[in-house]
């Protein structure tokens, strides 16, 4: 068996078993699922929802891997969005770099609050900040960051409309 092979396969063993634990959910758990008003610049979301983070860096993803259960951002920077996550992206390279503080997150390293882990995903708009144009509050995204969550805040230099997916 190759490397690439085996890293494969072990990258979705170590997710699997975070599926198999309920630690990643589909977004439809603990998710009103309420059709948002287009009016508003937020939809109806818990106070609370599930993230997967790392507290620090360490040698494998599977040592810094935790769940979290956070407070549902209600005060967005005035380019900010909130998006309910809906698919994540694994990319198991990545998400070790990640997990180590390696190559393009070396600044992990030095983390003194937990950090989000998940590339990149796919969502709908849940609410955004008062300088967001171009967007609304059900559309289709995908994103860049934190992904392993069931909401992500991002800015809107890290959004892309998927404008045949909103309707």
């Amino acid at each position: 068996m190759t490397f690439d092979r085996f890293f494969y396969l072990l990258t979705c063993l170590t997710f699997r078993t975070y599926l198999i634990s309920g630690l990643i959910v589909s977004s439809t758990n603990a998710i009103n699922s309420e059709q948002p008003s287009t009016a508003s610049s937020h939809m109806s979301v818990p106070p609370t929802y599930r993230a997967l983070v790392a507290a620090q860096t360490g040698s494998s993803f599977s040592q810094v891997a935790r769940v979290d259960t956070l407070p549902t951002p209600t005060d967005l920077a005035a380019d900010e969005v909130l998006v309910r996550v809906r698919y994540a992206g694994v990319n198991g390279g990545c998400e070790t770099f990640r997990a180590r503080g390696e190559h393009a997150f070396v600044s992990n390293a030095g983390a003194t609050q937990p950090f989000g882990l998940g590339a990149e995903g796919v969502g709908v708009v849940a609410a955004f900040g008062s300088n967001v144009d171009g967007y609304k509050v059900g559309d289709a995204v995908c994103f860049v960051g934190s992904a392993f969550a069931e909401y992500s805040v991002c800015k809107t230099s890290t959004l892309w409309s998927i404008p045949s997916a909103s309707k």
